[in-house]
């Protein structure tokens, strides 16, 4: 396939590329805070200053983010918000100690001697706890949307069961709250693989289903879908009208008024299909 085509617009940036920035991000606004507030510090007291908290928030972060993506998202809305309060506890709580044992070190006489001392009586403790309530609920609300959209919820779907469908797939099943809602074929407009799961495009709205996009081409009608690029399948039936878009390329304009562009592989398949 043609690998200068648009990426998914599922996944516009890895999420190796968006740590790297938002820790960078991070760094930089606690060394802007920490030299507006003590200018007369050395240049490497604030960087270490800056380090030692970005350190416990990096370590928390990728500590609490796996947990709200495999257990969290997707759970019933009670679940998630009970989740939610015991992480954001836990965060706080881990950051706070991390803190105090980093500043010890600091401000110890070297990396194994050093004394950890508590500063709860002070006033300073109740904005590092209100702090890290609020980077939590930045960090959860940031998984969210990183995370595959999750619009309706799904039925999983194996492999095996993909495989015991008859080979031409007619209907599927999706979940809505506590609703299963059948999705007949022919509604499907486009498919947008996203890793281990599709998104798919529906004149009624957008669902996930649980399996990968080359397992869905294999179950759908080769004569109604076409794979116009490497992420995207869309239904020809679907298609209102289409046209060049330059260096071997189409542009189809689908039936719900979504515009997608094909690869230079895929144009010539539509092509192929020109009598």
């Amino acid at each position: 396939m043609d690998m200068s085509d648009r990426p998914s617009p599922a996944k516009k940036l890895s999420d190796p590329a968006f740590d790297i920035l938002a820790c960078g991000l991070i760094f930089l606004s606690y060394l802007s805070v920490f030299w507006f507030v003590r200018q007369t510090a050395s240049a490497l007291d604030l960087v270490t200053s800056s380090l030692i908290n970005l350190t416990p928030l990096v370590i928390l972060t990728a500590a609490v983010r796996p947990v709200i993506r495999r257990k969290v998202i997707g759970a019933r809305a009670a679940v998630q918000v009970l989740s939610h309060i015991c992480l954001a506890v836990v965060f706080t709580i881990a950051w706070h100690w991390m803190l105090l044992i980093l500043i010890g070190i600091r401000d110890g006489e070297s990396f194994t001697d050093f004394s950890v001392k508590a500063f709860f009586p002070e006033p300073v403790v109740a904005w590092q706890f209100l702090q890290g309530v609020t980077v939590y609920a930045l960090v959860a609300s940031l998984t969210y949307l990183r995370a595959k959209p999750p619009m309706p919820e799904f039925v999983e779907t194996t492999a095996a069961d993909w495989q015991e469908q008859e080979r031409t797939l007619r209907r599927y099943f999706i979940r809505q709250g506590d609703d299963i809602q059948p999705i007949d074929v022919e509604q499907v407009i486009s498919i947008v693989g996203a890793d281990d799961y599709a998104e798919v495009s529906t004149a009624d709205g957008q669902h996930l289903v649980r399996t990968t996009l080359a397992k869905f081409e294999a179950s759908l009608d080769p004569d109604q879908f076409l794979r116009i690029h490497r992420s995207r399948i869309v239904n020809l039936h679907q298609i209102e009208r289409a046209e060049s878009a330059g260096d071997g390329r189409i542009l189809l304009y689908m039936a719900n008024g979504e515009t997608i562009h094909s690869s230079r592989t895929g144009a010539k398949l539509l092509r192929d299909r020109v009598f």
